[in-house]
């Protein structure tokens, strides 16, 4: 009896989502899904600071470095303190082999997801900044010319939607 019912309740949640107003819905097609990009909002250029020779205000670790691929270089990811007020910020601290800091990236209010930041390859660092829940900045930091040569907005609202 027991399972009798289950299966019945199963069914009828089941075609809950399948049809509605008496027809059937289409099912979304999840597999065509994708992320969608634009031209950077200059809007958020003040929330990408650049900092050459940086005085550090807290302790970096050598366990967090991050080496590039042939250990040339460095980087080392300084979350926020978000049980401070914010706004937040991450910090990027990059350096030579075993030098100090020779440039620190600032990432204003970044306040859902934090930033990600990895090397492409011994000059090149491509990371994302999240500015909220579906939309980030994604970017490439040229360690040699002190830049930031890529930046478009990324907004992931379709990757959200279920899937029926």
């Amino acid at each position: 009896m027991r399972a009798t019912f289950a299966a019945i309740l199963l069914t009828g949640v089941a075609s809950i989502g399948v049809f509605r107003n008496g027809r059937a819905q289409e099912p979304t097609k999840c597999g065509s899904a994708r992320v969608q990009y634009a031209a950077f909002d200059n809007g958020y250029a003040s929330r990408f600071q650049i900092k050459p020779s940086p005085g550090l205000d807290t302790q970096l670790s050598a366990k967090d470095k991050v080496f590039s691929t042939q250990h040339t270089r460095w980087l080392i990811e300084v979350l926020p303190d978000t049980m401070k007020p914010g706004p937040w910020t991450t910090r990027v601290y990059v350096g030579g082999t075993d030098s100090a800091p020779e440039v620190e990236l600032r990432f204003i209010d970044e306040t859902n997801g934090g930033v990600s930041a990895h090397w492409l390859n011994e000059k090149l660092i491509f990371g994302e900044a999240w500015w909220g829940r579906i939309g980030a900045t994604d970017f490439i930091f040229d360690v040699e010319q002190n830049k930031f040569v890529y930046r478009e907005m990324a907004h992931f609202g379709e990757l959200i939607r279920p899937c029926q």
